[in-house]
């Protein structure tokens, strides 16, 4: 059971502790209750299509990944796994490999829930990053439609008092009083570049004072709960999902998967058989289909096998 947070908890962040490998263990304890807090909060928090999100923690020590300080602990809800690497398969095409190498984590991918916990506060939000470019994609696609636009601002108009809508080092509105005009000046700044060592990111949410938070004691799980169960709706508008395809992303979802299973094999390439009877012999494609499966012209006889049976030559 979630027990609260104390000052202990809320000085482990303190700044002349974020570059220092010392303080590992108080953060990994802020962490490790963190979690506890996430298991109790995970069953109420879905994707669209009914399926639990992903709750992850970020990491309690100095890395490549957090510009080797540590400056907050976090936990992420996010979809899953396997929807992650459905689309990570095309994003990441798309990223430079710098950027892969100096934040290899998944929230750069996906917007995802977030309850953060720093030296002076908790910040409960909804995040996306400029490199999540599915979600980023549909979220810009749906806010050009006037109706998905009101939908959205209904749902904006609903969240808790104090509630805004900001751009990491740029403009913030209140989620409220967002017009057309705001979202254009929030989307142009989040396609800003990014400074050396520096990530902005797209944030829907508000902030609690440690004092607020620590006050709550054991019930600081169902504030959460309910502050998260507010943003949901919000998180489901914007991510992307086949249910909600504003990028049409299942055509091209459907051809990777399909180029995956073919391993990248063409009618007429030459391939040599590596398992069974015929292993060791060499052919030509005569044909393919959408599941994997070819016909093989070995000498002269056509042979049906799978793609994994074979390698190009």
């Amino acid at each position: 059971m979630f027990p609260g947070f104390t000052d202990r908890d809320f000085d482990a962040y303190a700044p002349n502790k974020w570059k220092s490998n010392v303080f590992n263990r108080e953060r990994l304890e802020v962490k490790q209750k963190l979690l506890v807090l996430g298991k109790e909060l995970g069953g109420v928090l879905v994707a669209q299509d009914g399926s639990p999100l992903l709750c992850e923690a970020s990491s309690e020590h100095p890395a490549l990944w957090n510009h080797k300080q540590v400056e907050a602990q976090h936990l992420f809800f996010s979809r899953n796994e396997g929807a992650r690497k459905e689309l990570d398969r095309i994003i990441d095409r798309a990223r430079p490999m710098m950027t892969m190498l100096d934040d290899p984590t998944p929230q750069r991918n996906h917007i995802f829930l977030t309850l953060g916990l720093d030296h002076d506060r908790i910040e409960l939000a909804v995040k996306l990053h400029p490199d999540a470019r599915i979600d980023r994609q549909n979220l810009e696609r749906k806010l050009a439609d006037h109706w998905e636009r009101e939908k959205l601002g209904a749902l904006l108009a609903g969240l808790p008092e104090g509630t805004t809508v900001s751009v990491t080092g740029g403009s913030q509105f209140p989620a409220a009083a967002l017009d057309e005009n705001a979202w254009k000046t929030l989307l142009a700044e989040l396609a800003r570049p990014e400074a050396p060592g520096q990530t902005h990111w797209l944030i829907i949410g508000r902030s609690l004072p440690r004092g607020d938070a620590k006050a709550a004691g054991e019930g600081f799980a169902e504030a959460a709960r309910r502050e998260l169960t507010a943003l949901m709706p919000v998180y489901q508008w914007i991510a992307w999902s086949r249910e909600n395809d504003f990028v049409l992303m299942r055509e091209a979802l459907k051809q990777e998967k399909q180029a995956l299973r073919q391993k990248g094999l063409a009618k007429n390439d030459k391939v040599r058989i590596v398992r069974g009877v015929f292993s060791g012999r060499n052919g030509v494609i005569q044909e393919i289909d959408a599941k994997g499966g070819l016909r093989v012209l070995v000498g002269t006889v056509a042979l049906k096998m799978a793609a994994e049976e074979v390698e190009k030559i």
